[in-house]
């Protein structure tokens, strides 16, 4: 231990410093405490209360400046919540304080020995500052556009997360809000501005029943409610497999039972007749009759193999169910790949609704079947379109307005009720002077979407293209 006065070194069982003669009692008493907050901070960082542990860290450091370990632990905190800059800060300050045997250098190497990555990371600072501009200047769609580029290169960036969501509740769309919401409680569990989005996100008419109910049963209960982990639910294509199979095994069926058993009693009728022959051999005259009956019966029973033979030729083989089905059985293959990626790894939307579109559900007679490929169509293609939408916009503020026009029109494809698409089309037609077009795109958001963001600005630019 040194003494804080004259910085001795002096062995931490004495009460007074040999040297100046300083009472060591209260400033052990101190270490001991900034020791104890050290610990509670490293407790909560292990189940991801990274916001407490911030709190429970910075009391530490407060009494004891020079504890490594607590501003080693902030600096990896900050580094966990996308805080590049500050969590390097803290990581100098404790190699200064400590030069040697210090995990921060460490830690400061593995930050630095990958270039690409700290790089990366200073791109979405720069973005989030940027996206950061853009909402306070009003320009929400270029803000989103800049956030979700700051996610893709750190999706940690708390700061980003709540951003984005926040401007998704300014837009109405909550279910988007929710979603960037739970992604930042994995990062850390008890972040106060996520919780409090969170409960803006609540119903009130919820909200006001929990209140009489909590009223009425005399509980108090706590204001914070716990956040669960959130993962969405694989569709069911159990009954579509049921489905295939069962028609698998009525064409096998058909072909090893019914057509066995016509054979065979086709033979027993001719046994049967052969004996009839036998005891008729008496009477000639019924011998003939006989034989005549048999040669029409046997006529009337090969109409009905052919035309049994015909029906079984009729209907689908498996290799027809599978060519059939291919198209939709490669769409939810590969579904299921992208869920089950891990959380790092980007959802290829587009490919799955590039499958989707092109399976043709006018030859599929099964509700089963119409119905799983509408909820993955449901859920796959607003994301499809937003993506293209984005891409499109890129394109559009690069001044390629005609590779623009192929992100949009794809993104109307999967999307018909947004409006910002053909909202931009009409912008790239109007920049490409194809003011014919332009003109008519004006005229679908004035006459499709007549209560839209899109709408007075429409109508300015129409009067604009149809001056020239």
């Amino acid at each position: 231990m040194i003494c804080p006065k004259c910085g001795c070194n002096i062995s931490e069982k004495r009460k007074r410093c040999e040297r100046c003669g300083t009472d060591l009692n209260l400033y052990k008493k101190i270490l001991h405490a900034s020791n104890q907050y050290y610990n509670n901070g490293l407790a909560k960082a292990k189940v991801r209360d990274l916001s407490g542990a911030i709190l429970a860290l910075r009391n530490s450091l407060e009494l004891n400046k020079r504890n490594t370990n607590a501003r080693n632990l902030l600096g990896l905190i900050y580094f966990e919540m996308g805080e590049t800059v500050a969590a390097l800060s803290e990581w100098v300050i404790s190699k200064h304080f400590q030069p040697d045997d210090n995990d921060a250098e460490q830690y400061i190497n593995q930050v630095q020995s990958n270039p690409t990555k700290l790089e990366n990371q200073n791109q979405a600072i720069k973005r989030y500052n940027t996206a950061l501009n853009f909402a306070k200047q009003g320009s929400d769609d270029l803000a989103i556009i800049q956030l979700k580029k700051v996610i893709s290169l750190n999706p940690h960036f708390i700061r980003a997360h709540h951003l984005l969501a926040l401007l998704h509740m300014k837009n109405g769309e909550n279910d988007k809000a929710k979603k960037c919401l739970l992604k930042a409680s994995r990062i850390d569990v008890s972040n106060i501005t996520t919780l409090r989005y969170m409960k803006e996100l609540e119903p009130q008419a919820s909200a006001r029943d929990s209140d009489i109910d909590a009223i009425g049963d005399q509980k108090v209960s706590s204001p914070i409610m716990p956040i669960s982990s959130y993962k969405e639910d694989k569709p069911n294509i159990m009954a579509f497999v049921n489905l295939v199979i069962g028609v698998i095994i009525g064409i096998a069926v058909t072909s090893f039972l019914i057509i066995p058993s016509i054979k065979k009693n086709q033979i027993v009728d001719r046994n049967s007749d052969y004996v009839d022959y036998s005891s008729g051999l008496a009477l000639q005259e019924e011998k003939e009759k006989t034989i005549q009956d048999l040669q029409k019966k046997n006529e009337e029973l090969q109409e009905s193999v052919k035309q049994l033979q015909s029906e079984l030729d009729a209907l689908a083989t498996t290799e027809d169910v599978h060519e059939l089905y291919s198209p939709l059985f490669d769409a939810v293959s590969l579904y299921i790949v992208e869920k089950t990626k891990e959380d790092g790894e980007e959802f290829d939307y587009i490919q799955v609704a590039e499958l989707l579109a092109a399976v043709n559900e006018s030859n599929y007679e099964s509700k089963a079947s119409v119905s799983l490929l509408n909820s993955l169509r449901e859920e796959i293609y607003p994301e499809a379109a937003q993506l293209h939408y984005d891409a499109g916009h890129d394109l559009y503020s690069d001044g390629k307005y005609e590779d623009s026009l192929i992100e949009f029109e794809k993104s109307m494809a999967y999307d018909p009720t947004d409006v910002d698409p053909v909202y931009f089309t009409a912008r790239a037609y109007h920049r490409l002077e194809d003011y014919e077009k332009a003109r008519l795109y004006y005229n679908i958001v004035l006459s499709d979407y007549p209560d839209s963001k899109r709408e007075k600005n429409a109508r300015d630019f129409l009067n604009q293209v149809q001056e020239e």
